[in-house]
C-alpha cells in the first residue's frame, strides 16, 4: 500500500527561496501545510535556505532559457522526487518551474497543483515564440488544479490574450509574498544606514538617486531609464543611477545606452543577497518596465518611503496610481520618463503625498503577515477539483 500523501513541495528558483520567499517558508512550515519541502536549483544560496527557513531542500538542473536536455533531465528529477516525497500539493511559478513542475505533479497525481502567475512573458514577444509562450499559458492552466494570478490586471491582461481566465484566481488585493513593512520602514528612517549605503553605491552628498532592483535587461525598460537620468543631467541635475540585479542582457541594448553604462555617473550593483537595505540609499525609485505582474519592489519602495515613478504596464497599473502612489508615464518613452522623474525630484509637496498614500496602500493591502495567511488559507483551503475564481 501506498504511503499517505502529505506536504507541500514548492518549486521555485533558488533566488526566489532565498530573497521573495524570505521568511514565508518558516511561516508556512508552522501550519497545516507542513512538513514544506523546495525544489530549485542552486546557485549557493540553499543551505542559507535550509537553516534559515527549516525546511528541507532538494537540488534540480533547472535554468531560464530552455534547454531541452536539461529540461528533459530536470523534469525526470521532478518526478523521482514526487514520487519519493508524496506531497499533497505542488505550488510552483516562474515560467520554466510552472510547465515543468506541473507536468511532474500531473504525471504524479499530486492532488493539489497549484500555479503562481507572475508575469506574462509572452507581452514582449512576437510571431512564432509569443504563438508558443501562449499555448504553454494554456496548458499550464490546463495541468493545474488552481491558477493564482499575482494581479487582477495579470489575470485580465491574459484573458484579453484568449485563454480561458474563468477559473484563474485573485488572492485580496493581489501578490502572494506581501512586504516587510516594519523593517522597510525601519531602513527607510535610518540615515546611519542611508549614508552607509549611499557611500555602498557611490553617491556623493549632493547627488539624487535614481534606484532600479530587477533583472537588467531591455524589457525592464533599461535603455528608456539610462537615456532618462541621461537626460536629466544635460539639463544640470547631478543625478546618479543605481542598478541593483543581474545583468539578463545587457549585450544587447542600443550602443548608447551600453557605453552610458559605463559612465561614472551609473553604479551597477549587480545581485545583492539581500537587496533590501540598498531602497534606503534612493531618493526616487523607477521601474520603466514593458511588462510586470505585480512588482514587489514597487512594495519595497512604498514601505521604505522611497517614492515612485514606473510605466503603466500590465501590473503596475494595479499598484500605482497616477498622482496619487506614484507617477507613470507610458512605456518606452525616454522623454516623458524623464519628466516624470524631474517632477518627482522638484515637487516636495509632491513625494510627500505619494509616500503617505503609499504607506497606506501597504499597511492596508500589502504587509507580509497579512498575505501570508490570506495565501496559506487558500493553500489549505484548495481541493483537488478546480473551484470557481474569487476575489
Amino acid at each position: 500500500m501506498s504511503r499517505p500523501r502529505s506536504g507541500t513541495l514548492i518549486v521555485k528558483t533558488d533566488y526566489s527561496l532565498d530573497v521573495v520567499l524570505r521568511d514565508q517558508l518558516r511561516y508556512l512550515a508552522g501550519t497545516p501545510l507542513a512538513p514544506v519541502r523546495t525544489a530549485s536549483d542552486d546557485s549557493g544560496r540553499l543551505e542559507r535556505v535550509r537553516q534559515r527557513e527549516g525546511v528541507e531542500t532538494h537540488v534540480l538542473s533547472l535554468e531560464r532559457d530552455p534547454a531541452p536536455a536539461t529540461d528533459l533531465r530536470t523534469l525526470a528529477q521532478l518526478i523521482r522526487l514526487m514520487r519519493d516525497v508524496r506531497p499533497y500539493r505542488v505550488i510552483y511559478g516562474t515560467p520554466k518551474a510552472t510547465l515543468l513542475g506541473g507536468i511532474a505533479a500531473w504525471v504524479c497525481r499530486v492532488p493539489v497543483r497549484i500555479q503562481i502567475l507572475h508575469c506574462l512573458r509572452l507581452e514582449t514577444t512576437t510571431g512564432i515564440l509569443r504563438r508558443f509562450l501562449l499555448e504553454t499559458e494554456r496548458l499550464a492552466i490546463r495541468l493545474a488544479t488552481h491558477t493564482v494570478a499575482v494581479s487582477n490586471g495579470l489575470r485580465d491582461r491574459l484573458g484579453e490574450l484568449g485563454v480561458d481566465v474563468s477559473g484563474v484566481d485573485v488572492i485580496g488585493k493581489g501578490s502572494v509574498v506581501g512586504v516587510d513593512r516594519d523593517r522597510a520602514g525601519t531602513i527607510g528612517s535610518d540615515q546611519v544606514l542611508r549614508a552607509a549605503q549611499r557611500e555602498r553605491v557611490g553617491a556623493d552628498d549632493d547627488e539624487v538617486v535614481v534606484g532600479f532592483v530587477g533583472r537588467v535587461t531591455r524589457d525592464k525598460g533599461i535603455e528608456e531609464l539610462v537615456r532618462a537620468v541621461a537626460a536629466l543631467r544635460d539639463v544640470g541635475t547631478r543625478a546618479r543611477l543605481v542598478l541593483v540585479g543581474q545583468d539578463e542582457g545587457v549585450d544587447d541594448l542600443a550602443d548608447d545606452v551600453r557605453a552610458a553604462l559605463d559612465a561614472p555617473w551609473v553604479t551597477r550593483a549587480g545581485n545583492l543577497a539581500d537587496p533590501a537595505e540598498v531602497f534606503a540609499a534612493f531618493d526616487v525609485f523607477c521601474l520603466p518596465s514593458y511588462r510586470e505582474g505585480l512588482p514587489t519592489v514597487v512594495l519595497e519602495a512604498w514601505a521604505t518611503g522611497v517614492p515612485v515613478v514606473a510605466t503603466s504596464c500590465t501590473g503596475i497599473v494595479d499598484l500605482v496610481e497616477h498622482g496619487a502612489t506614484g507617477l507613470l508615464v507610458e512605456p518606452h518613452d525616454d522623454r516623458a520618463l524623464a519628466a516624470a522623474l524631474h517632477r518627482m525630484i522638484d515637487d516636495e509637496a509632491l513625494r510627500d503625498r505619494v509616500r503617505a498614500n503609499a504607506f497606506t496602500e501597504v499597511d492596508e493591502h500589502f504587509d507580509r503577515v497579512g498575505v501570508w495567511e490570506r495565501c496559506a488559507r487558500y493553500f489549505l483551503d484548495a481541493q483537488p477539483a478546480r473551484r470557481a475564481r474569487k476575489t
